[in-house]
């Protein structure tokens, strides 16, 4: 039993803080839609993190408390370490455009979700380019 312990409990602090199918090829998995619920909130945190990473990268940077979180899908895509994510979010002060949806794909470096930091983007769209654009052209 206590060799169980010893290695059953370093096993699952593992696999709470890692990304899930990281290493697996060949089929998209679903892991955070409205519908499928596969991610921990660890895992949850850390990929909102990392999606808002990329968008400071592509677009930012972006003063993340004046947003709010509507929502949050998760794919584990087709090679290995590599995920689709699609972010939204809202400002908190209203506009036209309530919702900015971001999407991109990203190619973990780690599989360890502590080092959320260190991916490389692979594919990028963000509705805050169109929303930054569109409220420069209502200033001129």
């Amino acid at each position: 039993m206590i060799l169980l312990l010893a290695f059953g409990i370093p096993q699952m602090y593992r696999n709470y803080h890692s990304a899930p199918y990281c290493y697996s090829s060949g089929t998209q998995i679903t892991l955070e839609s409205k519908q499928v619920h596969k991610l921990n909130p660890y895992q949850k945190k850390q990929f909102t993190k990392m999606a808002r990473l990329a968008i400071d990268q592509k677009d930012g940077p972006f003063v993340w408390k004046n947003y709010q979180n509507v929502s949050l899908s998760v794919y584990k895509m087709k090679k290995p370490s590599v995920y689709g994510i699609i972010y939204k979010v809202r400002p908190h002060i209203r506009t036209k455009k309530d919702v900015i949806t971001n999407s991109m794909i990203v190619k973990l470096k780690d599989r360890d979700l502590k080092t959320y930091h260190k991916f490389a983007i692979e594919g990028y769209s963000s509705g805050f380019s169109n929303f930054l654009n569109y409220h420069k052209q209502d200033e001129s």
